[in-house]
C-alpha cells in the first residue's frame, strides 16, 4: 500500500474495531421489490441480506441486494415509462402488474455479479483493492473456527462463519448457529481514520489530488461533470445514475450552482401507487415522497484529505461535493476515492 503503516492489518482487525452489532432486518427472496424498498426506507439502510428456504426454520443465506441493484432492475424494466405516463395523466395506478411486484430473487438473478467473499486473514490492502479498484461496496466475510465468537454462540469445529455487510455500522445476523457478518467501504474508512496517527503526511494531501475533477460546470461546457437540473424528471435522473455508474449526481440550478444531490437511495419508499412521481421534476418527486431536500456536504479546494474524511464520518455521508467560488460542483469525493488514495 502507499501507506506502509496499514500493511500490517487484516480484515480481522477491521472487524474487531467495528464490532459485531446484531442486524434484525432481512428480506426473503420471495418478497417483492416494493417490500425491499419499504424495508430499506423504514430502517435507513441501502442493502439487505436475502434469505431463501421453504420455511423460517430452514432459511439459508442467498446474497445481498442493494438499492443500486433495485435501481438498475427498475429502470431497465419494460412497461415502466407506460405506467409512469398513465399515473401522471390519471392520478391513479393502472392496475397492471408493475416492476415493483417482481420478486427479490428476480433482481438477484439479473445481476452480473454476486457479493464477494473474503477471509478474515485477507490483508487490508487486498480488501481496499476490492472496494476501490473493482467497485465493490460490501463484502461477505468468512471466519475460520479459530476466530473469536463475539456473542458466545457455540461453533461446530471445522465449520465456517459466513457473513454479509449491509450498511455502515450494522452488518450481522445469525443463521443456524453461524455468524453472518461483513464489511462495507464505510467500515474501512472508519478504521483508517481511527489509525490516522500512523499515516503521517498522507492525510495532508490536498483534496484536489484525490477528487475526480471535471471541467467547470456550465450548460455549454463540454466534458463537464455529469449532473441533473431542477427541471429534469426523477426517472431521467435514475437512468443517468445507472448509465454513468454513479451512486449520486448533483442537482443544479440554471446557473450551475449546487442545490442538492439526487441519489439512488431516493427510490426507497416508492410504491406501485406512487410510480407516477418518477415523471415529475426531481424536487417535486422528493416532495411527493415527503423527503427532505437536504444540503449536501460541500468542500473547497483548500481542504485536505484528513478534513474531508472527518467530515464524511462525522456527518455520516457517502460523498462530498467539491465546489468552486460560484458554488458550482466540479468534483465528487466518494468513499471509493478515499480508499483508492491509499493504494
Amino acid at each position: 500500500m502507499k501507506t506502509r503503516a496499514l500493511e500490517k492489518y487484516t480484515v480481522r482487525d477491521v472487524l474487531e474495531y467495528r464490532g459485531h452489532p446484531q442486524l434484525q432486518h432481512t428480506v426473503d427472496e420471495c418478497d417483492t421489490v416494493e417490500d425491499a424498498l419499504e424495508l430499506m426506507y423504514a430502517h435507513d439502510v441501502v442493502s439487505l441480506p436475502v434469505l431463501g428456504g421453504s420455511n423460517s426454520d430452514d432459511q439459508a443465506f442467498v446474497d445481498i441486494v442493494s438499492v443500486y441493484d433495485l435501481r438498475d432492475y427498475i429502470t431497465n424494466s419494460q412497461g415502466l415509462e407506460e405506467e409512469v405516463d398513465f399515473q401522471m395523466l390519471s392520478g391513479r395506478a393502472s392496475g397492471k402488474p408493475t416492476v415493483l411486484e417482481d420478486t427479490v430473487a428476480q433482481v438477484v438473478r439479473s445481476r452480473k455479479h454476486a457479493s464477494q467473499e473474503v477471509s478474515t486473514r485477507m490483508p487490508l490492502e487486498e480488501l481496499v483493492k476490492l472496494f476501490a479498484t473493482y467497485g465493490q461496496h460490501r463484502v461477505l466475510v468468512t471466519a475460520t473456527d479459530d476466530d473469536n465468537d463475539t456473542d458466545n454462540n457455540a461453533q461446530v469445529p471445522g465449520t465456517r462463519k459466513r457473513g454479509v455487510s449491509v450498511d455502515s455500522g450494522c452488518s450481522s445476523i445469525s443463521l443456524q448457529n453461524n455468524k453472518v457478518c461483513g464489511l462495507t467501504q464505510y467500515d474501512v474508512v472508519r478504521f483508517i481514520q481511527h489509525h490516522n496517527h500512523e499515516l503521517g503526511s498522507s492525510l495532508d494531501t490536498p483534496i484536489m489530488s484525490v477528487a475526480r475533477t471535471h471541467a467547470p460546470l456550465s450548460p455549454s461546457a463540454r466534458g463537464h461533470m455529469p449532473h441533473i437540473t431542477v427541471r429534469n424528471t426523477a426517472l431521467h435522473a435514475l437512468v443517468l445514475l445507472r448509465d454513468s455508474h454513479n451512486s449520486a449526481l448533483p442537482v443544479v440550478d440554471a446557473d450551475g450552482r449546487l442545490v442538492t444531490e439526487f441519489a439512488a437511495t431516493m427510490l426507497r419508499g416508492l410504491t406501485h401507487n406512487s410510480i407516477g412521481l418518477l415523471g415529475k421534476p426531481v424536487l417535486a418527486y422528493m416532495f411527493g415522497l415527503r423527503m427532505s431536500v437536504l444540503s449536501p456536504y460541500v468542500v473547497h479546494e483548500n481542504f485536505t484529505l484528513s478534513q474531508v474524511m472527518s467530515g464524511l464520518l462525522r456527518m455520516n455521508c457517502r460523498r462530498a461535493w467539491l465546489v468552486d467560488r460560484e458554488e458550482r460542483p466540479v468534483a465528487v469525493i466518494s468513499l471509493t476515492d478515499v480508499l483508492n488514495h491509499f493504494l
